[in-house]
């Protein structure tokens, strides 16, 4: 394998008996779009904007659009979001992301859902450079910068894999086993390169999972369950099942939920709009998934993937005490919003009544 620069003078071949390859991915650049990385850029290419713009348009409504937009707007751009899914981050409970769009909506966001964009053009307007958005629709617009999201590509044209057996999907993804072996069995792939979920804590357990495997050391598969954390204002963590992947599967199951604003430590922080859900089986009990918005929410998840982890049910929340003043609160607070309404449900229901905890 080389690394280098042969032009420079600066190159090295190296071997080994095993490889693993973690190159991650690089911004996706439709070739439509004549990007220059002053008005029209990806999100590699932020960190170099001398000035911010007074409005800005987003075009990809996925994870690492929605979060440069929550940004933009937060600190006062206008931003307006075009993406051609009728729904933001389908994946991502419905509750949720109804409250992630009226929060963004307060900060003068502007979406445009299920259009699809034809043309993003830079144009001189009364000497300043802007840029027009036009879209299949009709619709035209103006805009002082565009940032286009629409996904990433694995950064793999360099490797050389033509000199090997391992062929990259369309979008430079590599294919790989339960071992995380590629194609070439001494040849490993792991995170973002290998596709879903493309998260910076699972593609470090694939990398330890694949070392472990190459030097023959016994380690547990990759964990089924593992968190979500999207870095929007407001965050936005989630582990489990939601309550459409719930419905579609026919699992009986109740929600427990409970606000920001009902606990103390919601007070102290001033996050009046943050929320946390909890779904659990109806008859068992079983906490299946655990959707929280606000402040510190991609800590907060970490307790109910942990009861999740151990098969837990909703009564653990109603048995442990919580420090005060904490978010953790919120746990039990939304436990006895379940179990309230676990013990409103009418008989045909079959809930055993007399092992529910005591509401309040």
């Amino acid at each position: 394998m080389k690394i280098g620069d042969e032009e420079g003078g600066v190159s090295r071949t190296l071997s080994a008996d095993k490889i693993i390859i973690a190159v991650g991915t690089a911004t996706a650049r439709d070739p439509k779009i004549k990007f220059d990385g002053e008005y029209i850029f990806t999100s590699d290419d932020l960190l170099d904007l001398e000035n911010l713009p007074s409005s800005i348009t987003v075009i990809g409504a996925g994870v690492i659009g929605l979060e440069y937009a929550t940004i933009f707007a937060a600190i006062g751009v206008r931003v307006t979001l075009v993406d051609a899914r009728p729904r933001m981050l389908d994946f991502i409970d419905a509750e949720v992301i109804d409250t992630l769009t009226y929060q963004m909506r307060q900060n003068r966001v502007t979406f445009r859902l299920g259009e699809t964009v034809t043309g993003v053009e830079a144009f001189e307007d009364g000497g300043h450079k802007r840029v027009k958005i036009s879209l299949e629709s009709g619709k035209e617009f103006a805009t002082d910068k565009a940032l286009v999201s629409v996904g990433r590509q694995g950064a793999t044209a360099s490797l050389g894999l033509e000199n090997t057996t391992i062929e990259p999907d369309s979008r430079g993804r590599l294919k790989v086993n339960e071992d995380f072996q590629t194609s070439e069995e001494n040849i490993y792939a792991v995170g973002d390169v290998i596709g879903f979920p493309s998260l910076a804590s699972t593609s470090r357990e694939q990398g330890r999972l694949a070392a472990c495997h190459a030097f023959g050391q016994k380690a547990e598969s990759m964990a089924s369950l593992f968190p979500y954390g999207i870095y929007t204002i407001p965050e936005i963590s989630v582990v489990g099942k939601n309550e459409e992947e719930l419905t579609e599967a026919g699992v009986p199951y109740e929600v427990g939920k409970a606000t920001y604003r009902e606990i103390s430590r919601g007070h102290i922080i001033g996050d009046e709009h943050g929320f946390l859900k909890l779904l659990f089986h109806m008859h068992t009990r079983e906490l299946l998934g655990v959707h929280i918005m606000g402040e510190g929410a991609s800590e907060l998840v970490h307790i109910g993937q942990a009861v999740m982890g151990a098969n837990g049910k909703i009564d653990h929340f109603v048995k442990t005490v919580f420090n005060y003043p904490t978010l953790a609160e919120c746990y039990k607070v939304a436990a006895f919003n379940g179990i309230n309404r676990l013990e409103q449900l009418p008989p045909s229901a079959q809930v055993d009544r007399d092992s529910l905890p005591v509401a309040i």
